[in-house]
């Protein structure tokens, strides 16, 4: 899909909802190219011996808003008066990350997050964001250091769940530092949910609430088949630095405002290469870590990811 064509789709999208949130299709929905839209078609068939997921994370962000989607068109691109990331900011921009270590007051109810881990996690970050996961990959200009770790026992905060009021509370309670640094929080979470995190746009309103949270079994080690190698932290953060879902909005619609992330039906769960659920242009991103397949899968941004999270910085986390 062209970017022409989503901006189009995003202005029309805001001018007849009005609002509304942003959601994937079903995870058993899948469109053919060669089919007429709404059609029903068979899903693709795991990998042999590959397993079908468990945890699902729709719930991940908070809603994304009309409103939202106008301010995010705003930044896709260059624009009169827009100022240029690669004239404006650094080579590298530098994140503090401050990290805070939930646990819980039953045996077993606490995360390994010795100081070598800390670092093997921000080493991760690191990895994901200067594309050194996969030959070729997109390298952005984000680079994480870590600059704190504190250590709570709440046994409700270790169960908090996606932007409940427990969630609320501990973040209310431990949030540091300013827009640009990254609060990343590690609890037990609920059991189908690996991570959540806040956007960039939303900062101003509800300074206390921004960051990052990962749950245990998502850390490498974590334990959960397919998904504890650490990618849902590289994941969430890409929601934290700017980026929507490859999977936003379907196969109509905006999408998520990045030109060269092809749009896709639903979340891939599976690493399946041919998988192609739209009638535009481009098989389904699996390899993209903003997608929802296991963390083998996930391994790359596009050239157009990184210049929307350099936009994004630039609009909401470097004022």
């Amino acid at each position: 899909m062209t970017r022409s064509r989503r901006l189009t789709s995003l202005l029309l999208t805001a001018a007849l909802a009005g609002g509304g949130v942003l959601s994937a299709a079903p995870a058993h929905a899948r469109v053919d190219a060669a089919r007429p839209l709404g059609a029903a078609a068979p899903c693709k068939r795991a990998a042999a011996g590959e397993r079908v997921p468990v945890v699902h994370r729709e719930r991940d962000t908070p809603p994304v808003t009309a409103g939202a989607r106008v301010a995010l068109a705003r930044v896709a691109g260059p624009r009169a008066g827009a100022r240029n990331p690669a004239v404006v900011l650094p080579r590298q921009v530098r994140i503090p990350v401050r990290v805070h270590v939930i646990r819980g007051t039953r045996p077993g109810e606490h995360p390994n997050a010795s100081r070598a881990r800390l670092h093997q996690w921000i080493g991760l970050l690191n990895r994901g964001f200067a594309g050194r996961q996969v030959a070729g990959g997109e390298s952005t200009r984000y680079h994480f250091a870590l600059a704190g770790v504190d250590h709570t026992t709440r046994e409700a905060w270790w169960h908090a769940s996606s932007f409940d009021a427990r969630d609320t509370q501990m973040k209310q309670a431990l949030h540091v530092g300013s827009a640009r640094t990254l609060n990343l929080y590690i609890t037990g979470g609920p059991r189908d949910l690996l991570g959540w995190s806040r956007f960039p746009w939303q900062y101003a309103q509800r300074p206390r609430l921004d960051g990052v949270t990962i749950t245990r079994k998502a850390l490498p080690g974590g334990g959960l088949p397919g998904y504890d190698l650490g990618d849902t932290l590289i994941h969430e953060t890409g929601h934290w630095l700017g980026l929507l879902h490859t999977f936003q909005g379907g196969c109509t619609g905006a999408g998520d405002l990045v030109a060269d992330t092809p749009a896709e039906a639903s979340p891939s769960y599976y690493c399946d290469e041919s998988r192609d659920t739209c009638p535009s242009p481009g098989s389904d991103p699996v390899h993209n870590f903003m997608d929802y397949s296991p963390d083998r899968c996930m391994d790359t941004f596009t050239p157009g990811q990184a210049v929307r999270m350099d936009r994004a910085w630039l609009r909401w986390r470097a004022p």
